[in-house]
């Protein structure tokens, strides 16, 4: 792992924040996934406390004891380390401080800052000041923020050298770069080795629908008829219902709506199968068609880059991809799928957005219910 890091930074930067994380790396930090979370406030109880977790059952653990609370705790497990005024809380597997109901709560008095790394497609950062999700955006694309002041980083994004066009790891090590920018906290292999502050969450912060941000001023997508449908229900049986409105949305914002795959899968999830097998036949065709759209895309960058071109086969792979989840059997995992999958697709519009994170927000509910159902 991390000699695959050091080929990584090798001729691209040797800066002392890569030099740092690499040998985090080398130390124990799990370079393939992480949730970073710094919060303002040094009360690493409180902290605790506001991930949903109980302080009263936490420990100080060494390195030792923690690979076996996280073999014991998995996701649950949060690792908090005083930071000055602020306080570091480590997820080696989990994604509570994702979460956009958790970095309201942190950030409730102060501020919070938000890092989550799950690969190359799956990563987020959150900034929030008092309560309010101020900036919100994928490493994959910087360009599409959301929140109420989107541009409230560009300064420092800038100072710290965050654009789009670098490789996924510089993107890495720039991202902790505007973290120590901000919280003054600095990564290092001793940090790894330290011991932490050890709890697990055992009462999550409940899920909203809508975040707080698409209500203060409330979006006018909220209140379309197929929409207060489904916010009035979020049961199982509206499953195909978030569905629908997932593969209609997606079709729409990437201009898909012509393309003969996405109208066969239309006509299946209204009309349904016209002999037995077809769902499970086109979503292969569309699962292939999101592959060679990839390699087109992979071509556009020999012998001479097309950049323009490139973005647009990735957004069209993108979303064939997501919408072929869309046809799995069991209509409550094609919504979760689906949505989840739609949620990343790259250079959507601001509201394209914010209608894919309602919609998978209900798809989570959707499925947790029934989960718990049966």
């Amino acid at each position: 792992m991390a000699e695959t890091a050091q080929a990584r930074l090798v001729g691209v930067t040797m800066d002392p924040i890569g030099v740092r994380l690499i040998e985090a790396i080398q130390a124990g930090l799990r370079e393939e996934g992480f949730c970073f979370t710094w919060c303002r406030n040094d009360d690493l109880r409180e902290v605790a406390h506001r991930f949903g977790a109980d302080p009263g059952t936490g420990v100080w653990a060494g390195p030792e004891e923690l690979e076996d609370l996280e073999e014991e705790h998995q996701e649950d497990l949060l690792q908090l380390t005083p930071a000055g005024e602020w306080t570091l809380a480590f997820e080696p597997h989990g994604f509570q401080g994702e979460r956009e109901e958790v970095m309201e709560t942190l950030s409730v008095g102060g501020l919070a800052l938000s890092v989550f790394w799950r690969g190359a497609r799956d990563n987020r950062v959150t900034y929030a000041v008092d309560g309010d999700i101020v900036t919100s955006f994928r490493l994959a694309d910087l360009s599409e923020r959301s929140g109420s002041d989107p541009a409230a980083l560009d300064e420092l994004l800038g100072q710290v050298g965050l654009h789009d066009g670098l490789s996924m790891w510089e993107r890495k090590v720039r991202i902790l770069a505007l973290a120590e920018t901000i919280s003054g906290w600095t990564l290092t292999s001793e940090w790894v080795r330290s011991p932490q502050f050890a709890v697990a969450i055992t009462t999550p912060v409940p899920r909203v629908l809508v975040p707080r941000a698409y209500l203060h001023p409330r979006e006018p997508f909220l209140d379309e008829p197929e929409f207060t449908r489904i916010l009035a229900d979020p049961s199982p049986p509206m499953a195909p219902a978030v569905t629908r409105l997932v593969v209609s949305t997606v079709a729409t914002a990437v201009g898909l709506q012509d393309h003969p795959l996405v109208q066969e899968a239309i006509r299946v999830l209204d009309h349904g199968e016209s002999f037995p097998s077809e769902r499970e036949t086109l979503r292969a065709r569309l699962y292939q068609a999101a592959e060679e759209t990839r390699q087109a895309m992979l071509r556009q960058h020999e012998p001479t880059p097309d950049t323009a071109e490139a973005e647009r086969l990735d957004q069209v792979g993108h979303s064939l991809y997501a919408l072929s989840n869309a046809l799995s059997p069991s209509p409550v995992n094609a919504a979760y799928t689906v949505a989840d999958e739609a949620f990343r697709v790259p250079r959507l519009s601001r509201t394209d957005v914010m209608r894919l994170h309602v919609l998978n927000n209900v798809a989570r509910r959707i499925l947790l219910d029934g989960l718990h159902r049966s």
